[in-house]
């Protein structure tokens, strides 16, 4: 009998999104059991906020599991834990040291054509009998997350008839992200010439490139980018399309039944696509040699004349303006409907 369940999930917001996939097929499949999910500190808002998790366990590398005897502490306290199955969906050998009934991994095979990870977790399943409908995913706001987007959209005169449109302009790794000119060209395009409401939820760093893109984004547009990550759902709930690189917040998106436009060049769209959403990917009409260039196998950029490579990678801003507009215009003509204020 399965009582107690393990899920090792990844360490990094974009991948933990697509992990939580295969709670609802186990909560169904094991109904009685308890289903704990392993992450990292930094996701465990994301891990609070999606139902039919029990129990969270973070493990904090650069905190309070920093160091070799903190880390030894936590894997003795893994150990004592009595688990009946762990689910093991990233590369890990901590598993092996857990004295675990029966594990379930998922085993990378060569030449297996390019897969995305949410049809890989929902083969694993499979391959043990848990039987999985077509994927969804279930994540819920909080109250204080929702009363939070009324203040915001009534302190911005934001009305039910109005469509909105998120954008994370500056991918974490700037050379996926679309030039600051580029943005600021289209937002020009959607709010002055289409009237739609542009809202930013990409933190901006301090300085450098950040005031670079602040300074493009100032004049047209919404900023909603000092939030916790739950107000940030919240937020991006309301919204009727959101454009953006290989970020996490585009894959958060697609999973929220947000129609997400993603820009792709230096990752390859092959396998890293918006899951519900990869017929709105755009990618460069004549794509560079060197496209994609991550993640790495020794290539790099290859830059402009002179082979230095640039902030913003050639393939990014080979996108054009009036690709990314009409494609927002054809989602819109699609899926847009006026929406309350949540």
């Amino acid at each position: 009998m399965v009582r107690n369940i393990l899920i090792f999930g990844h360490s990094n917001i974009g991948d933990v999104f697509y992990d939580l996939v295969v709670i609802s097929p186990l909560r169904a499949a094991y109904p009685c059991a308890k289903i704990h999910f392993l992450t990292s500190s930094r996701c465990r808002d994301i891990v609070e906020r999606y139902r039919g998790i029990d129990a969270i366990i973070t493990f904090d590398r650069h905190g309070k599991n920093k160091g070799v005897c903190a880390r030894v502490k936590f894997l003795l306290e893994l150990r004592r834990a009595d688990f009946d199955l762990a689910v093991v969906l990233k590369h890990s050998l901590t598993y092996r040291i857990l004295p675990v009934g029966e594990f379930w991994v998922r085993h990378r095979r060569r030449n297996q054509p390019p897969q995305h990870s949410v049809d890989a977790y929902r083969q694993l399943l499979r391959e043990h009998a848990v039987p999985t409908p077509p994927a969804a995913f279930d994540f819920i706001s909080s109250g204080e997350d929702r009363q939070f987007t009324e203040r915001f959209f009534r302190a911005q005169g934001i009305a039910a008839r109005d469509v909105i449109v998120g954008i994370l302009p500056l991918a974490a790794w700037p050379r996926k992200s679309w030039p600051p000119e580029h943005w600021q060209r289209l937002i020009r395009i959607l709010t002055r010439r289409m009237g739609m409401k542009v809202m930013n939820l990409g933190k901006l760093p301090p300085g450098g490139l950040g005031d670079t893109v602040r300074s493009c984004l100032a004049d047209d547009v919404i900023a909603a980018d000092q939030t916790t990550l739950g107000q940030a759902m919240a937020l991006l709930r309301r919204c009727n399309v959101f454009i953006g690189p290989d970020s996490s917040f585009l894959h958060l998106a697609s999973c929220l039944g947000v129609a997400a436009i993603g820009l792709y060049g230096p990752t390859s769209s092959a396998c890293f696509y918006p899951y519900f959403h990869r017929q709105n990917i755009i990618t460069p009409l004549a794509p560079p040699s060197c496209m994609p260039c991550y993640p790495g196998k020794g290539r790099d950029c290859e830059g402009d004349e002179g082979g230095v490579p640039p902030v913003f990678g050639r393939c990014m801003r080979a996108i054009t303006v009036e690709v990314v507009a009409a494609a927002v215009q054809r989602v819109c003509r699609e899926t847009c409907r006026p929406q309350s204020a949540i």
